[in-house]
């Protein structure tokens, strides 16, 4: 709980307006120095432009022509693209845009913040679930272990794949990038495409579409593994069907989506080429098929959710222990609110004129999203790991206050014998006194114990905390309560 509660909090606080946003400077005063910055391509069309949509203003008055930026860029755009560069319209846009004091957007320092803290909390969530796993802790890792693994990874490449890309890219383009480069924040995302080179656009591009297959693959398998917990946890057969219909449903939408994604727009290249207006291609509905992909989402993160809970209610257990059982699950559908909070940012990310800039909200709250489901997913985990070390704290401080104890009494013998079936027997006399040799008139006293013991074996272990989940009805045991007399018989089932 307290870990979920520093992710929020720091979710929280990277989140709050701090981008590194700027107003830019320029030292130059006048149209005509503003014309001789600009690309030669770029004069005629933007002295055309102040023609023809600045009336009113005086062409030698810079404050008035700046006040109608968008309408000039607006205008003039169509005239770029057919007599420049795509270098050379980038570089006129910055320009214009620094000329007149426009506002500079570059958040990638939150966003790298945002990323990994994250990460971090992430990691410590997995590496607790994954820990409590271990033998040396009694378990075994199961399906739903290895699904939380391939999840985390996924989620480690996309936080950490695009750190060394910085060096990939250098070397096979041999074109120095901007300072300070990391993930794809550096080659671009989160900052305006006019501020940016035409290959860090074209990377930040490639590898946000990459990131789409990782958000659809990731958020799978962090589901499919939640289901794989549920199968270990509830023995019912119909919650157990319900179960594999719902592994079955994610396994197609992974499958479709993923296709989907193969065949946004042809050809190929023109995915991440688009925001070049020299290119040519076309594109299936992308907004569309985005937000049919987040709303299943979202119908899954909270059908998934929920569906434990009737089984958790009937859970014949104090009722606090019970609502613990079933926070930890419902803790789940944070998950959900930050999907809900991503779809903001679907709305025009297939049509963005800004795309480097537009898309960094997008990839936050994808990202959170991601990390989120891991860390709900390795919540009933954490609780097994925090449950175990209590009790082995708990019974290491029992076996030194018996100790202690015993040797306070002054036991006088023992006699110990461990038989092969598990059964070890203790008997012992004590007295008070000084003497030490056997007494016919003294008064004494003789206590035995009786331990039996059965060793538990792996995977019966493994399950050990996850049946605790369990309602006591559905342990399968198939003894009588009472024996042909009545009565007790030798051995009934300890819950």
């Amino acid at each position: 709980m307290r870990l979920l509660s520093l992710s929020l909090a720091i979710g929280a606080l990277l989140l709050s307006p701090a981008s590194a946003d700027s107003v830019t400077k320029s030292t130059i005063t006048s149209v005509t120095e503003l014309l001789a910055q600009l690309p030669s391509c770029a004069d005629s069309c933007y002295r055309a432009e102040f023609n023809s949509s600045v009336s009113g203003c005086d062409p030698a008055d810079l404050s008035c022509l700046c006040d109608a930026t968008n309408v000039i860029l607006d205008g003039m755009t169509e005239c770029l693209v057919d007599e420049c560069t795509i270098e050379e319209q980038l570089e006129a846009e910055k320009t214009y845009k620094i000329t007149c004091h426009k506002t500079v957007h570059n958040s990638k320092v939150r966003m790298r913040a945002i990323f990994w803290s994250l990460y971090f909390v992430t990691l410590v969530s997995f590496a607790c679930r994954i820990l409590a796993r271990t033998g040396y802790f009694g378990g075994t890792l199961w399906w739903d272990d290895w699904f939380i693994v391939f999840s985390f990874v996924v989620a480690t490449g996309v936080t950490i794949g695009a750190e060394i890309s910085e060096f990939m890219t250098s070397y096979s383009f041999r074109e120095p990038l901007a300072d300070d480069i990391s993930p794809v924040v550096d080659f671009g995302l989160g900052q305006d495409i006019w501020m940016l080179k035409p290959l860090q656009v074209t990377v930040t591009m490639i590898l946000f579409y990459i990131a789409e297959f990782a958000y659809v693959i990731e958020s799978t398998l962090t589901k499919t593994s939640i289901m794989f917990l549920y199968l270990r946890i509830f023995p019912k057969p119909v919650f157990r069907r319900v179960c594999f219909y719902m592994l079955g449903f994610l396994a197609v939408f992974c499958l479709v989506f993923v296709i989907t994604l193969l065949t946004y727009c042809q050809p190929f290249s023109y995915v991440w080429s688009r925001w070049d207006a020299r290119k040519e291609g076309t594109c299936i509905n992308m907004t569309a098929q985005t937000y049919v992909c987040a709303a299943l989402n979202i119908v899954l993160d909270v059908t998934i959710f929920l569906l434990p809970i009737p089984q958790l209610l009937k859970l014949e257990t104090h009722w606090k222990a019970k609502a613990g059982v079933i926070l930890v699950f419902m803790l789940g559908l944070f998950v959900t609110i930050c999907s809900i909070a991503r779809l903001r940012f679907l709305s025009s990310w297939a049509s963005s004129t800004n795309p480097s800039y537009d898309y960094g909200d997008l990839a936050v709250w994808s990202l959170i999203e991601l990390y989120a489901g891991v860390i709900c997913a390795c919540l009933p985990g954490m609780a097994s790991l925090f449950r175990r070390i209590k009790h082995q704290h708990s019974e290491r401080k029992k076996s030194s206050m018996g100790n202690s104890l015993g040797g306070s009494r002054g036991f006088t013998a023992m006699s110990s014998s461990q038989s092969q079936t598990g059964t070890k027997s203790f008997s012992g006399g004590g007295g008070g006194g000084g003497g030490g040799g056997k007494n016919e008139a003294a008064i004494m006293k003789t206590t035995s114990v009786s331990v039996s013991y059965c060793p538990r074996d792996a995977a019966g272990d493994a399950q050990s905390d996850e049946m605790e989940l369990m309602e006591r009805n559905d342990f399968d045991y198939s003894l009588p309560k009472t024996d042909h007399m009545g009565m007790p018989p030798k051995y009934m089932p300890k819950y």
